[in-house]
């Protein structure tokens, strides 16, 4: 560098201008970090007081010389306890980008890796040819020519759904630009994509490799977009983009083979396609079959270093914390890793039962949070065709082949949609031989509800398509508009089942998922299609059962207290409608103080039977009379808690509740169908008007039940009253639970009597129903399971290593010394020959018998201690300064 060209340094101008064209006014903070700072860094409001002090703290790293200073891609929700925030803080999108790196410095590709581009221009044309719309602006990163889309407008990232949604969005991006590039003979990083990367801050220095090169911002169109239409160009570019990637994986990893000399591992043996339904088999189960540690570790940047002398792969996590100060970070076996790195973001040791970091669980933790569900799902989403939210699409087309062929049911045939039948509707197979289930029909899950079911009239077919359109659950949907359509129900609107006193049609949904599954977007989808209409309606946050009765009362002057001062409680409503969309009554059920009180009510709301306490003073009693009021709720409940509820079916509660899937099933369809509008009835007036208007209209109206259902309801009821009840307790309620859910199907048709079309349809909805509650049962036993299996595994492994201790008090050596040293005599008694140290250990001490000796907090190793403790018996001889053993003359007992 010459006096007249002093080195560069930051321009506060340019990292100004930078900030306020991207993150000016965006939801959040922005995230800046150094290497001169420990990774640590800072975090600015994005106001202008905000701007002005990330230009500040700017300039005063680079007065430290760092090798460079970055700015996370999006704003952060908010500031991080600890560290510069992760993906789980990403906020505000405002913008999409590439990372063009070019020529060698900094950029030497490896062995087998194909070069960068060599210049700018040509960083240029694999953008400009990859068919993405055009950059609004460049970055001039010292070493690369990055391009930047600028949206019209913050993207709020919501959910953990939507936050995949977005990551897929991003990753999809980077690999159509490298994609392109690979066409040209060039590579490209694709692994840019994450919600938190650090890119270089223009106006900074790149000081890598010695050199000292200002960074700026290029030309640039300036022209903003609509994520969505960015979104869509992913969508179409996305799957030959990620075919050319595949092909580049390929070549490379031949001309790996060639270079090594390694001959090309036998092709994986590929099972025969089937088109029966799926023997057990799980999406991750088939990803642990194709992938390996390589196929995850590489692309999160961790460097394969050799094998240890066990065998065992040894790996160094990626230097984005601070160069590793030890040879390897990760050791992997044929099935799992340990990481020893507090500076990587794995946890670190041995991990317990079902959080151990296998390839499956490695793969989630990088791509989908450490959701495995989500990510077992959006495998299953990308096997069967359809979109995904996140990482999903970039498998290999063969490892979504296997999943699909494995996974998924056989495909159904061909129905005709949105037809309405003039003939009675069959459901099932009417041979005697048939199955016993209505809803079992082939190639279709039995805890959903099939095809033909939503085939059957107009009304479900719009349902169905609306909650396509969402991108929700049908059957999540359905049961939610039948909640609404009954809380518009006054309650002198009631069934008469021909035995019991007519009953009011309050409904009870549990809409089951993980998080992030819908449940909130299928009881939005519902109040598209089922609106309330003005009334005065009781809107109820589930917390006590004194609060639920509360909400239908207000204080009001007693008519009595001549002062006309007195104050009593008053009911004012009559129907209410109860929302928790994250189990909040499960919570408030495990808490014992408040179990009996909430769950009482609940059950007699059900029913709409007598509610209230009594109380001395007046203006305090709150009271119910029977069928004075109506109740629906819809519940949305995870696994844990659902599992939790169901394992207290005496308290009355999970018979009442109609149980759906809250995720995507498998018909969903890839291309999104046209909105719909509400259900709609047509009047007397020939007006069309939502169902819940036209509901909440009806008065003194008793829906009656035809002769055959009453006499099959006698049967019902008699048989769980001699015995089934016993057997089946959660399905004590199934016969006013069907008489509710055929009153509601007939009135969201517009009628005021049932059918024997809603009947059937009603005992296809319970069917489902059950089966969805019992596969919860299901997955909550095999969690118990599996946790007592963890603990008595636990203390078996206490109980040997007490007995270790013992041993070892008593004679002074561990037992594993001793069996080792044992081992080795017989090993060398049985080859009869001076055989190397190294191969003798390797053969005698076991990972098991490694593992207790270290847990027994010995110093030394195992196999030194062995050799040291047979040397001093007569078993071994030592030759050659150590490196060759041969047997003693004493043997072991």
């Amino acid at each position: 560098m010459s006096a007249e060209q002093p080195p560069p340094s930051a321009d506060a101008d340019v990292i100004k201008t930078w900030l306020s064209h991207v993150y000016a006014d965006a939801p959040g903070f922005i995230s800046m970090c150094s290497d001169a700072d420990g990774w640590a860094g800072r975090r600015f409001t994005t106001d202008e007081a905000g701007l002005a002090a990330a230009v500040e703290y700017a300039v005063k790293l680079d007065k430290r010389h760092p090798k460079g200073i970055y700015t996370q891609v999006t704003t952060l929700r908010e500031r991080p306890e600890e560290g510069r925030g992760g993906e789980d803080l990403a906020h505000a999108l405002t913008h999409l980008w590439a990372d063009g790196d070019f020529g060698t410095i900094g950029h030497k590709p490896g062995p087998d890796d194909l070069p960068a581009p060599p210049d700018e221009d040509a960083v240029a044309k694999v953008v400009t040819e990859s068919r993405l719309p055009e950059p609004s602006g460049w970055v001039h990163s010292g070493g690369g020519y990055n391009p930047v889309w600028l949206l019209d407008g913050n993207h709020i990232i919501g959910d953990d759904e939507d936050r995949a949604r977005v990551k897929g969005l991003t990753m999809t991006w980077q690999a159509i630009v490298a994609a392109q590039a690979y066409r040209y003979g060039w590579s490209w990083d694709t692994e840019v994509g994450n919600l938190d990367r650090l890119m270089k801050l223009p106006g900074s220095v790149n000081r890598k490799e010695g050199l000292e090169r200002a960074t700026g911002i290029g030309p640039g169109s300036g022209v903003v977009y609509n994520l969505a239409d960015l979104a869509a160009a992913a969508a179409d570019l996305g799957p030959a983009a990620r075919q050319a990637l595949e092909e580049a994986a390929r070549e490379k990893q031949g001309r790996r083979n060639e270079r090594t000399g390694v001959k090309p591992p036998p092709a994986r043996p590929r099972r025969a396609p089937r088109t029966v339904t799926p023997t057990g088999d799980g999406p991750l189960d088939v990803l642990a079959e194709h992938l390996e540690f390589a196929d995850i570790l590489e692309p999160q940047g961790f460097t394969y270093v050799g094998t240890n002398a066990e065998g065992r792969q040894m790996w160094k996590r990626p230097a984005a914390g601070g160069e590793s100060s030890s040879p390897y970070s990760l050791l992997c076996d044929d099935h799992v890793a340990v990481n020893f790195s507090d500076r990587s973001d794995l946890p670190t040791g041995a991990q317990p039962s079902g959080r151990k970091l296998t390839v499956p669980y490695l793969y989630a933790h990088y791509n989908y949070s450490g959701d495995v569900s989500a990510a077992a799902s959006d495998i299953l989403r990308a096997a069967a065709g359809r979109d995904c939210y996140g990482a999903a699409a970039s498998l290999p087309f063969t490892l979504l082949d296997d999943v699909k062929r494995r996974c998924l049911p056989a495909e159904p045939a061909p129905r005709t949609q949105n037809h309405v039948p003039d003939e009675p509707i069959h459901w099932g197979d009417e041979d005697e031989n048939g199955p016993d289930d209505p809803d079992e029909a082939p190639g279709e899950p039995a805890d959903r509800l099939p095809a033909t079911f939503w085939s059957a009239t107009a009304v479900l077919s719009q349902i169905r398509q609306m909650a396509h359109a969402r991108r929700t659950s049908p059957d999540a949907v359905l049961h939610a508009v039948l909640a609404r359509t009954a809380a518009m129900a006054d309650p002198t609107v009631r069934v008469d089942n021909g035995i019991h006193q007519p009953s009011t049609l309050g409904w009870y949904c549990g809409l089951f998922g993980p998080s992030g599954s819908g449940k909130g977007q299928a009881e939005s989808t519902a109040e598209e299609l089922t609106p309330f209409p003005r009334v005065d309606l009781a809107y109820i946050d589930i917390s006590t059962g004194q609060g639920l009765i509360a909400a239908y009362l207000d204080l009001d002057i007693d008519p009595d207290d001549d002062s006309g001062k007195k104050k009593i409680l008053v009911q004012r409503r009559s129907r209410g409608y109860a929302l928790a969309t994250e189990g909040s009554v499960l919570d408030a059920m495990a808490q014992m103080s408040a179990a009996a009180t909430l769950n009482g009510v609940l059950c007699k709301a059900w029913m709409s039977e007598r509610q209230g306490t009594s109380n001395a003073e007046v203006e305090r009693r709150r009271a119910l009379p029977k069928g004075s009021y109506t109740l629906s709720m819809s519940l949305g409940v995870q696994e844990e808690p659902a599992a939790r509820l169901l394992e207290m079916g005496s308290i009355g509660l999970p018979q009442r509740l109609a149980w759906a899937h809250a995720a995507l099933g498998p018909d969903t369809p890839k291309q999104r169908p046209a909105i719909t509008g509400p259900v709609a009835v047509t009047t007397r007036t020939g007006e069309d008007t939502p169902v819940t208007t036209w509901v909440s209209t009806l008065r003194n109206l008793t829906i009656p039940v035809p002769e055959h259902v009453t006499q099959e309801l006698d049967a019902l009821a008699l048989e769980i009253s001699f015995g089934r009840g016993s057997e089946s307790p959660l399905d004590t309620h199934e016969p006013l639970w069907r008489v509710k859910c055929a009153a509601l199907l007939a009135l969201l048709h517009g009628r005021t009597d049932i059918t024997t079309e809603d009947w059937d349809m009603a005992a296809v909805m319970w069917q489902t129903s059950r089966k969805v509650r019992d596969s919860v049962q299901e997955t909550a036993r095999r969690r118990i399971q599996a946790e007592q299996d963890a603990r008595r595994a636990e203390a078996v492994q206490t109980a040997v290593e007490s007995q270790s201790a013992v041993y070892e008090a008593m004679h002074g050596v561990h037992p594993s010394v001793v069996n080792v040293a044992k081992r080795a005599h017989r090993y060398l008694t049985r080859k009869g020959d001076e055989i190397p140290a190294r191969d003798v250990n390797r053969s005698c001490v076991a990972a098991k018998d490694r593992e207790k000796y270290r847990t027994s907090g010995a110093s030394e190793s195992l196999w030194s201690a062995a050799l040291q403790y047979g040397r001093e018996q007569g078993w071994l001889v030592v030759l050659s300064d150590g490196a060759v053993l041969t047997a003693g003359s004493t043997a072991p007992e």
